[in-house]
């Protein structure tokens, strides 16, 4: 009974400690604001990314200004 009870305390650990390894869900992409050219757009996602989003994308709008940033 003891090592039954052992093998379910284990068992539960190991199953929340899994659980806190699974990422959350990804944010979606959100549009921040527009540039000149693809150079401003990166510089502008880098400098975001070391403030702490997560990730940033640069698109073409096919208006002007001709770049959109991506923030999640």
């Amino acid at each position: 009974m003891r090592r039954g009870r052992m093998a379910l305390s284990a068992a539960a650990a190991l199953l929340a400690v899994t659980g806190l390894a699974v990422p959350a869900q990804a944010a979606s992409w959100q549009p921040y604001g527009t540039y000149n050219s693809k150079s401003l757009c990166i510089d502008a996602g880098q400098s975001y990314e070391r403030e702490g989003f997560n990730g940033y994308k640069c698109t073409e709008t096919g208006e002007y200004p001709p770049w959109q940033l991506w923030l999640r």
